[in-house]
């Protein structure tokens, strides 16, 4: 693997200051979670799940809302179930983000199966790149670390605005990782296809902007970005849609990496980058039909609503 490095710019801060006590300590709590057996991690995973849903009561009003609309014949019980079955994801999600940034992976990499590899292979021999078009599951951070121990991988991600953890952040991915990518920095990313690197990019979030269109995703209108057109028709990157799944026993993942898109971007002469948003909300879509509980439902994915339409939320 390459030497591994971020893109960002090098910050000086005093991170021994009293406002960065706090962050300290819950950093040192990560780790300490990171040293638990794998049975341990695990049922901590479900017990901050089962209190995510008694005490976020903002976050299981959004997720609820999601899944009401996303899943309309679902009984109120149903409906309950799920977001229940949501928020023990979520909290095995925040348990395995320990791992990732203070552990090696050692157990989960033995542990993980990769399914489809031909398909990322055959994309890396095309020599253009691979933009792998990524999707915000509960298991987002796992998925990409420890892919990152098969491939050299690069990250598109958004820095958090707290120094101090986002250094934690960035050193603890890059420990699986090839590169960080701020998701701003679109030079760097035009940089990384072009030498045939393997881009992770997700786009399946409310990011707001002027760069989105209104496309379906459960039948409801859904800003969607559509950098994903754009970073393919300036480099011809081939784009493979990557999801990965967390599995029953402890420890055990599946990485899967599906068909890619073609043509992609579109040939649709009137407006190719609505019908490529289009493309990929319905895989994703088809995705969370067969696999509907490790989404991020938390997330107000629609949030930014057509000119005129009442807010959802």
């Amino acid at each position: 693997m390459s030497k591994n490095k971020s893109t960002k710019a090098p910050a000086n801060n005093n991170f021994s200051s009293p406002k960065y006590w706090f962050t300290h300590f819950n950093l040192w709590v990560l780790k300490r979670i990171a040293s638990l057996s794998s049975e341990r991690r695990q049922k901590l995973g479900n017990f901050l799940g089962r209190l995510m849903f008694k005490l976020a009561s903002k976050r299981r009003r959004i997720a609820t809302k999601n899944i009401e609309l996303c899943f309309p014949k679902l009984t109120p019980t149903e409906t309950e179930q799920r977001v229940r079955a949501n928020m023990m994801a979520t909290g095995q999600g925040l348990v395995e983000t320990a791992s990732c940034w203070f552990s090696d992976l050692s157990e989960q990499r033995a542990n993980t199966k990769l399914i489809g590899k031909d398909n990322l292979d055959n994309a890396l021999k095309a020599g253009k790149g691979v933009l792998l078009l990524g999707f915000h599951m509960t298991s987002l951070e796992i998925g990409g670390c420890l892919l990152g121990h098969h491939y050299d991988l690069s990250a598109m991600y958004k820095p958090n605005k707290n120094p101090l953890f986002d250094k934690a952040m960035e050193e603890g991915r890059l420990v699986h990782l090839e590169q960080l990518l701020d998701r701003d920095n679109l030079r760097g990313t035009i940089k990384a296809l072009r030498k045939n690197k393997i881009v992770w990019y997700a786009t399946d979030q409310n990011y707001g902007g002027k760069t989105r269109v209104f496309v379906p995703f459960f039948g409801i209108q859904t800003a969607t970005i559509t950098a994903t057109t754009k970073l393919a028709k300036m480099t011809c990157a081939t784009v493979v849609p990557f999801t990965q799944k967390r599995l029953d026993k402890a420890d055990h993942y599946e990485l899967e990496f599906h068909t890619p898109f073609s043509p992609f971007p579109s040939e649709s002469e009137s407006n190719p980058e609505v019908k490529d948003a289009t493309m990929i909300n319905q895989f994703l879509e088809d995705y969370l039909i067969k696999n509907p509980v490790d989404y991020m439902w938390l997330h107000q994915r629609f949030r930014t609503r057509p000119e005129g339409e009442a807010s959802i939320y």
